[in-house]
């Protein structure tokens, strides 16, 4: 199991890429979980998870990466599950970022929770589905926009940044710290923002397990 310092030190990490990329290292971290102090077994608070069927969320030790969360979907459909856990920010800069390692045949959703007038425009939301390699986000007005890869069976870091101070909204996603092609993609979401979700549930009923860690989320 990874060292605390071990997990102190991703962070630094992922605030150094925040650097890197435009956004203050001295930026405050409105969220910040990764999991090292919390209880093994199925999440808990400050964790909200609505659960319908068979999927699980729970925390587990692995032997390189330390304590993570572990989303294990369900193979019936329509079993799903959705964690939340909530923080609220009127920043209109927000970064969000993870550690994922989605194992073969696996899907997950993330979702960065704000203001708007319908689904798509308050949730702007990541995917990765089941027999693809290929990280995608779904936003209104936009629609579905391929990303670019994900490597499965290994850890990947995914960083969201939303910039909405002015007209028209955007956001950027990159991977391991690298631009994709989600770079300045018109959103509808607004300020404030109330939390981050994890989601299973793609309707395919594919099952796998998909491992998260170092979920930070920071604003100026």
């Amino acid at each position: 199991m990874l060292s605390t310092s071990s997990k102190l030190a991703a962070i630094v990490i992922a605030f150094g890429l925040a650097f890197f990329n435009g956004i203050a290292a001295a930026d405050t971290a409105a969220l910040n979980e990764n999991f090292e102090t919390t209880p093994t077994g199925p999440l808990g608070s400050p964790w909200t998870v609505d659960i319908h069927g068979a999927s699980t969320a729970v925390v587990v030790n692995t032997p390189d990466h330390g304590r993570v969360l572990n989303l294990r979907g369900s193979k019936t459909i329509p079993d799903s599950l959705v964690a939340t856990d909530h923080f609220a920010s009127a920043a209109t800069e927000v970064q969000f970022s993870y550690a994922v390692d989605a194992s073969s045949g696996s899907s997950f959703q993330t979702e960065l929770n704000g203001t708007g007038n319908s689904y798509f425009s308050r949730h702007l939301n990541l995917r990765l589905e089941p027999g693809s390699n290929t990280l995608v986000a779904l936003i209104s007005p936009t629609g579905l926009t391929d990303c670019g890869p994900l490597v499965r069976d290994s850890w990947s870091t995914v960083t969201l940044r939303v910039h909405e101070t002015v007209l028209p909204h955007t956001f950027d996603v990159l991977i391991n710290g690298a631009r994709t092609s989600c770079t300045g993609i018109e959103t509808r979401q607004a300020a404030p923002f109330t939390g981050i979700s994890v989601i299973d549930g793609l309707d395919t009923g594919e099952g796998g397990s998909v491992l998260f860690d170092n979920f930070l989320v920071t604003t100026p």
